[in-house]
């Protein structure tokens, strides 16, 4: 059984030893029981890696004290309708007084699959990080143990979003490689290929055909926690053709401002803040949107937007409040790789 025992009088055990424990077990998962056994909570190696990024600095606020659970009289129950239930891939079963019994393992042919597919573009140069592209292309640039690419792939396949095209260019065969066909990382995964590059938007075209439901599309270069599930039901409230998800960015003026009119001080400003809503490069559209899209054409998502705007369409913004960050320039890569390393991630 996938657990640790943890005494409420002896709290000890370090976020440097779960983290060597859950990747001990092959699954990634714990359960969290006191000393008498009661269950606390589970945690997951997505949970730390979410607790770490979010500046957590205890293991104790990463648990999931809200995880699915089942009691013991609530057996027997098919793996089928509990995959219905819950997206989760471990049941912790509790007894009556809510002590551990034992753990359910759901078959991943059971959990729940969203039928939204996710493109991610990864076939940029990525100029801006100089050296560090010239034998790997952008989305395969290591982050702690394993490329962004698979941080991002992992990350949606346990949200429930498991079909994947991947848009390549610069050096495709190491994603080709890489990847496969999306089996053994719980996917399936087809690959576009831009005989030149195409933009953050233009491959689209020569997949259009593929969709039927509202479908994902993000740069691959992004480390984000954000919850695509949340997006989809915000996208679907607002009836839109298109959502774009923004971060808040922050920029500090280095000097002090003076504000004027017709050469009289109106007020004195001390490097003020601005805050500014940026794009995000993930994006979800219905399949009318892209009606907007000229046909195997290089274009930008931005473009695609500013259509649909001109033709009054329904395009709302999404504010991810998650942790998000572009490792697109080499200072924000090394400082998010160095966080991934520091915490053996």
């Amino acid at each position: 059984m996938n657990q640790i025992l943890v005494s409420p009088h002896s709290l000890s055990v370090s976020l440097a030893e779960i983290i060597h424990r859950l990747e001990e077990e092959a699954d990634g998962f714990l359960a969290i029981v006191d000393a008498d056994h009661h269950f606390l909570g589970t945690i997951t190696l997505r949970d730390v890696r979410r607790g770490i990024l979010h500046q957590k600095t205890s293991w104790r606020e990463m648990i999931n004290v809200e995880a699915y659970k089942l009691t013991t009289q609530q057996l027997p129950i098919s793996p089928k309708q509990l995959g219905i239930q819950t997206n989760q891939a471990f049941i912790p079963v509790v007894d009556s007084e809510n002590k551990l019994v034992e753990i359910i393992k759901i078959d991943p042919a059971y959990r729940v699959s969203f039928p939204n597919q996710v493109v991610i573009m990864a076939g940029g140069l990525g100029k801006r990080l100089g050296e560090l592209t010239r034998d790997l292309p952008k989305p395969m640039l290591p982050m702690g143990h394993k490329p962004v690419l698979h941080i991002i792939i992992e990350t949606l396949v346990e949200q429930g979003f498991r079909e994947f095209f991947l848009c390549l260019n610069y050096k495709s065969e190491v994603i080709r490689e890489y990847f496969g066909d999306g089996s053994s990382f719980g996917a399936t995964i087809a690959y576009v290929e831009e005989s030149s590059p195409m933009g953050t938007a233009g491959s689209l075209s020569l997949i259009k055909e593929s969709f039927q439901h509202p479908f994902f599309v993000m740069n691959g270069d992004l480390i984000t926690t954000l919850n695509l599930q949340s997006l989809l039901q915000f996208h679907r409230e607002k009836e839109a053709i298109a959502t774009m998800c923004l971060h808040e960015y922050n920029q500090q003026m280095p000097f002090g401002v003076v504000h004027t009119r017709n050469s009289k001080i109106l007020s004195l400003e001390e490097k003020p803040y601005h805050k500014y809503f940026i794009n995000a490069g993930i994006y979800l559209l219905n399949p009318a949107a892209l009606d907007y899209l000229p046909y195997h054409t290089a274009c930008d998502m931005t473009t695609v937007f500013d259509s649909m705007l001109q033709a009054d369409e329904a395009v709302h913004a999404y504010i991810i409040n998650e942790f998000w960050v572009d490792i697109g320039q080499t200072e924000t890569y090394e400082s998010t790789r160095n966080y991934f390393t520091h915490f053996n991630l």
